[in-house]
């Protein structure tokens, strides 16, 4: 994807390129909309859960410690950690938006930052203008939030059966993002994850601490972990 600097990014062109990421989307948000459902939600609560937060991973996360049992401030440093990283793609994004942009607008374009919209935009390597930013962002909100509410719909007429089979995308997308740091970093990230997941589960089984709070220790223990056993020169820019 390449744009010359003569060439100003525009709405449409945003739209255009945030269709790919609509139709990625689409079928996992349908996921997070059955499960929902079966955790007895109704259906303008799973689709306000989509369009208030827009994130992923950490909205599975979300409805894995409620059904887990856990509690709001184990739900709430759960998901503020993993979605922590949000952070940095804003202040990235940031150093690249036109700087006419400001209040409102800064903040909604803010919202509508995920990993594949940050991915697309800064491919550009140059000024980002408020409107192909929200082009791009918009198409990627509708596929998410217009996802959950057909999952839900789609939860009440198909059978038991196909909605576990729809819920295998939740596993893909999990396993997608692993296999690409794997290739990216090597068993480094095997060793990671392989420790955290042991720390978790021993939380768990054998400490029987609850869900949430195993999961906050044993994240933050496998980041110090993967601090320690990451050489400095991997982690220059």
């Amino acid at each position: 994807m390449k744009t010359t600097q003569h060439t100003e990014l525009t709405f449409k062109q945003g739209c255009s390129e945030g269709i790919p990421i609509f139709v990625g989307y689409f079928p996992t948000a349908m996921a997070f909309g059955l499960i929902c459902r079966d955790l007895g939600m109704r259906i303008w609560e799973a689709v306000l859960f989509s369009m208030t937060t827009f994130a992923g991973s950490g909205q599975f996360l979300a409805v894995s410690l409620i059904k887990g049992g856990a509690i709001l401030a184990e739900l709430f440093i759960s998901v503020l950690l993993v979605n922590l990283r949000y952070s940095f793609m804003g202040a990235e994004l940031n150093r690249n938006l036109d700087k006419n942009v400001h209040g409102l607008s800064r903040v909604l374009l803010a919202h509508g930052t995920t990993d594949e919209v940050f991915s697309v935009a800064v491919l550009h390597r140059r000024m980002i203008p408020k409107g192909y930013l929200a082009g791009l962002e918009l198409t990627a909100y509708s596929g998410w939030v217009s996802g959950t509410g057909v999952g839900f719909l789609v939860g009440m007429v198909l059978p038991s059966e196909l909605q576990l089979a729809v819920g295998v995308t939740l596993y893909a997308m999990f396993s997608a993002l692993f296999a690409q740091e794997l290739r990216q970093k090597g068993l480094r990230v095997l060793l990671i994850s392989g420790f955290s997941a042991v720390l978790n589960s021993i939380f768990i089984i054998v400490c029987k601490l609850p869900v949430g709070w195993s999961f906050v220790i044993a994240m933050l223990s496998a980041s110090v972990f993967g601090a320690l056993i990451t050489k400095d020169e991997e982690v220059q820019p």
